[in-house]
């Protein structure tokens, strides 16, 4: 029931700022909603589902997009991956050495702390190597910024539609049944062996595949299913300040931020670098290079009429590359433990 309120208010609040023209208010209200009851009331909602939720709707509605994907297509995307590699080693090592000497951090908190991950993953890492609690904490303001920056500086459309408002065949909610069913089962093996946002993974491959058999010709996902999404994503974050104290969030959010910023102006470096020598839109670019929040880019993409296909790429390249090899070490771990 707490959390049922919980999501109204949010909803209320969200709404109330994204009609007085608040770029994104839909998501930042949620946020902020969320964020204010669970550090005074010491109450996080909880949404066992939610996040599946969020990333199967994203990702069919990103896989969606994929009618006119080709060859040609793919092929553009080669140069601009390489960029995004180069990128990542910079923010990682710039960030990390700032952390490192100027913070006065250990090696091992600096290095998780940069991590451009997942938070999910990040956290199934912190609990695996013992890391500090700091370490959440700039994992949490990094989420939060990014969400911030980009919600303020790349506008919604307001004319933007999502879905026709078109009866649904028979047969097309059979196969869009089917297609959830699919991400669903194939997202819980991926989730199991440690792969962070495998439902929107799953979804935008499946989601693809069916539109290229032709599956799915004039499908598009029903705007209420991504504004529910955007509240939920909201809450979600909100909610994870429930056990950061004021001081802890001071102490080490300025760290957090510190940090945060160089890798920002870090992909912004790179996106008019990559700009000028690929002839690419450097605003797709920059989403494209971002350190993590993949849903929430996805969102604010969407809205801001972008390429989500594009940047969406770019980030779920990030993660097969970043999150593959500590899924596997923290499975390895836990097979060495349970052998003990």
């Amino acid at each position: 029931m707490k959390t049922l309120l919980c999501l109204l208010i949010a909803t209320g609040v969200g709404a109330a700022l994204q009609y007085a023209g608040v770029p994104h208010g839909l998501l930042l209200g949620s946020i902020l909603t969320s964020a204010l009851i669970a550090s005074n009331l010491h109450f996080a909602p909880t949404v066992p589902l939610g996040l599946g939720y969020v990333q199967v709707v994203l990702g069919i509605a990103t896989g969606l997009m994929f009618k006119a994907w080709d060859s040609h297509t793919a092929a553009a995307l080669l140069p601009s991956l390489g960029f995004l590699f180069v990128c990542l080693a910079v923010q990682i090592t710039v960030a990390g050495f700032w952390l490192f000497r100027v913070s006065g951090w250990n090696l091992k908190d600096s290095l998780l702390a940069v991590y451009p991950g997942a938070l999910a993953a990040v956290f199934d890492l912190l609990e695996s190597e013992r890391a500090s609690g700091k370490v959440i904490v700039v994992h949490l303001v990094r989420l939060l910024s990014i969400t911030v920056l980009v919600s303020f500086l790349i506008p919604a459309q307001t004319n933007l539609v999502i879905a026709e408002d078109s009866p649904l065949l028979t047969g097309t909610v059979v196969i869009v049944l089917s297609l959830i069913a699919l991400c669903i089962g194939i997202g819980r093996v991926l989730l199991r062996i440690g792969v962070p946002a495998p439902f929107m993974l799953t979804a935008i491959v499946a989601t693809g595949v069916y539109v290229k058999m032709g599956f799915l010709p004039d499908f598009q996902m029903p705007p209420w299913s991504v504004n529910f999404a955007t509240v939920i994503l909201g809450t979600l974050i909100g909610s994870k300040f429930k056990d950061i104290s004021l001081a802890d969030l001071v102490r080490h959010g300025r760290s957090g931020v510190m940090s945060v910023s160089l890798m920002v102006l870090i992909a912004a470096a790179f996106a008019v670098l990559a700009s000028r020598v690929l002839g690419s839109d450097p605003l797709s670019l920059w989403l494209a290079y971002m350190p993590g929040a993949i849903e929430t880019i996805a969102i604010v993409a969407f809205s801001g009429g972008l390429n989500v296909v594009f940047i969406l790429t770019h980030h779920l390249v990030r993660m097969v590359m970043l999150h593959f090899a500590p899924a596997v070490l923290v499975q390895a771990r836990r097979w060495r433990e349970s052998e003990l």
